[in-house]
């Protein structure tokens, strides 16, 4: 499992506890990255499934959770339960669940739909759990309500299929709306999984990885040169 340092865009990721001077902190003690699933065998109506296989099961919550229809990355955080349950690695004590960015690769084929141009920087990258896992930063405007951004892992055909060797070319992009009035914004963190599929799949594209493609934050007015990072299974 992967570990990443991260703070999630225009959010904390945040565990309210209350304690007492004399009382120790409830806190949970174990953090996973895990595609959720729904499920109504479970009473929660999910379980979450490692990038390894082992499968979490949530035998008791304390954060309310609405499961989606389809797959969502997540970092669950729990206490292991000691009673087991069939079928699954581990029956969890659920103290809180953060839903990541879950997008598939997007297509692009005209340089008007090439419009996720802000700056962005890829700090880690792996590839597990069916999903291109990239960890970036980016600016946003922390005192703008109505801010809304944009991430993509896109595929770049305005000139037709790139030609590629060993790693397939993708394009990591942002885009915050409205843009900045004033400066270049407040840097965070963030975590964003892309699902590979069969089109994206190493085998059929036969490449050994992925060379992830993005703008760096502190590239100079009308440079539009990329910054590049290869991924590749471990």
């Amino acid at each position: 499992m992967k570990k990443f340092t991260l703070f999630l865009l225009l959010a904390a990721i945040c565990i309210p506890f209350l304690q007492s001077c004399n009382k120790p902190i409830d806190q949970p003690d174990q953090v996973a990255l895990a595609t959720i699933h729904s499920a109504p065998f479970s009473a929660a109506g999910f379980y979450g499934l490692l990038d390894n296989g082992n499968k979490i099961y949530p035998g008791s919550m304390r954060v309310q959770y609405e499961p989606k229809a389809e797959p969502v990355r997540a970092l669950i955080y729990f206490k292991e339960i000691a009673e087991p349950v069939q079928g699954f690695d581990f029956n969890a004590d659920i103290y809180n669940i953060s839903e990541l960015i879950t997008n598939n690769i997007k297509t692009v084929t005209t340089a008007a739909a090439d419009t996720l141009k802000d700056g962005i920087e890829i700090i880690n990258a792996y590839i597990g759990g069916g999903y291109i896992n990239i960890e970036f930063k980016a600016f946003v405007d922390p005192y703008n309500a109505n801010q809304q951004f944009f991430v993509e892992l896109q595929d770049m055909l305005v000139d037709g299929t790139p030609e590629y060797g060993s790693y397939y070319p993708l394009t990591l992009g942002f885009k915050c709306y409205p843009e900045f009035t004033d400066g270049i914004g407040y840097e965070v963190s963030s975590i964003a999984c892309f699902y590979i599929g069969d089109d994206y799949s190493l085998d059929n594209l036969g490449c050994e990885g992925y060379e992830l493609r993005y703008r760096g934050l502190m590239k100079a007015e009308g440079d539009d040169s990329y910054d590049v990072k290869h991924v590749k299974p471990e």
